[in-house]
Parts: structure tokens; sequence; C-alpha cells
């Protein structure tokens, strides 16, 4: 039999205050830019088109999001 393990992947989300948007920052998927509105909306889209992006590797795999935030000191 043969079993491929799961992959783990990792996202790093980013906001831009004076737009007001969300983005990628950085990840472990090649090619992955997202930019939207929201947090959520943009967990929804990224799964989406890292799942394009991945082809037959997506089978299985996990997708970790990390938003970071930012204050002023």
């Amino acid at each position: 039999m043969n079993h491929k393990s799961a992959m783990s992947y990792g996202v790093s989300v980013g906001f831009d205050a004076e737009s007001g948007r969300y983005y990628v920052d950085s990840s472990d998927i090649p090619g992955l830019n997202v930019e939207t509105a929201s947090f959520e909306e943009l967990v929804e889209i990224a799964r989406d088109v890292a799942s394009e992006l991945l082809g037959d590797q997506a089978a299985g795999s996990r997708i970790s999001f990390r938003r970071d935030v930012v204050l002023p000191v």
C-alpha cells in the first residue's frame, strides 16, 4: 500500500491599517497571494486558491493561518 503523508502548510496574514485589508504576508505555498476585506474571507479564498496551486498534493493537507497583531506603543 502506498500512503502519502498529509502535508501541513503555514500562512502568515498581515493587516494594512491604511487600506483596512488583510493579505497573505508569507506562505509555505508558492504563489499564494490573496488580499481581502476580512480575515474570514481571506481564509476562505486562500483555501480555494491553495487547493488549485497544490493540485494533487492538496488532498488531506492542512493549512494553518496565523494573524499577527501589531499595536502601536
